[in-house]
């Protein structure tokens, strides 16, 4: 599923989701918000047909252009849907019934842009059900489109999600799964072989796909944000072992969201 709103960041959110949908025989369900809630007279008085009927009319020109759009980057089974909801909410209902939610980088333009990009983004890489992508960096640049899928884990209750998605999206895209595990201090010897044992049996399942692993004694985000100027993909969890409890998107999640140089995979323990 992929969000649109007309925006640059949109329209490589659509291709992404496009593509992806393409190399697992899937179907893409592409889905604009017309926000008839942000039409409330003083937050009470309901808005008019006339109103809704032009941003109905709005919303359906935006999918029918992501239709083509996702026609174009592969996909085969494209279906559309206008939700009468803010953009957020929206997308967080439906997101169960995706395997993934797709939305675009960078600010759009007009409130819709601007909601995607930022908000909204973060809402579902908190809250979602499904793994969220967020399509960031020059996706079709050659050298980034053969880099390796690069997966970010610290032992924590999201590994096994992000290890089992990295390794799926490493075999869907024919290229090589970097497992890098970075911390401050590590122990090299005990995190080596806990790595071991975690890609064990992913590794076993997608035999195909070529593994490396790193442990490297730096900060994760600074890691990840390095790598992700050369990799097709980072994945990583939602949030770390480190996080404070209660917290829903960690530190390191919220810097890959927004200043990473290839699209990011959040994806977390629940999926």
């Amino acid at each position: 599923m992929a969000g649109v709103d007309g925006s640059a960041g949109s329209i490589d959110a659509v291709r992404w989701a496009a593509r992806a949908a393409a190399r697992h025989h899937a179907p893409l369900e592409l889905v604009h918000a017309t926000a008839f809630p942000d039409l409330l007279v003083g937050g009470v008085v309901p808005p008019t047909e006339d109103a809704k009927d032009l941003l109905r009319r709005h919303g359906r020109h935006l999918l029918r252009a992501a239709h083509e759009v996702a026609c174009g980057a592969g996909a085969e089974d494209v279906r559309e849907r206008l939700d009468p909801d803010r953009p957020a909410p929206a997308l967080l209902d439906l997101a169960g019934q995706a395997s993934a939610v797709v939305v675009g980088h960078g600010h759009g333009h007009g409130r819709f842009g601007s909601l995607l990009a930022g908000s909204v983004a973060m809402a579902l890489a908190a809250h979602a059900t499904r793994p969220l992508v967020v399509a960031r960096g020059d996706l079709w640049d050659v050298p980034a489109a053969a880099g390796p899928v690069v997966a970010g884990i610290d032992g924590g209750p999201d590994t096994a999600a992000v290890v089992a998605a990295a390794f799926t999206e490493a075999a869907s895209l024919g290229t090589t799964l970097l497992v890098l595990h970075a911390k401050n201090d590590p122990d090299v010897g005990e995190t080596a072989s806990a790595l071991d044992e975690v890609l064990e049996e992913p590794s076993r399942r997608h035999a195909d796909v070529l593994v490396e692993h790193a442990v490297v004694a730096s900060r994760p985000r600074h890691e990840l944000l390095e790598r992700s100027v050369t990799a097709q993909l980072v994945v990583l969890g939602r949030r770390g072992r480190g996080g404070f409890p209660g917290l829903l998107l960690g530190s390191t999640a919220q810097a890959l969201v927004h200043h990473a140089a290839c699209p990011v995979l959040v994806t977390h323990a629940g999926v």
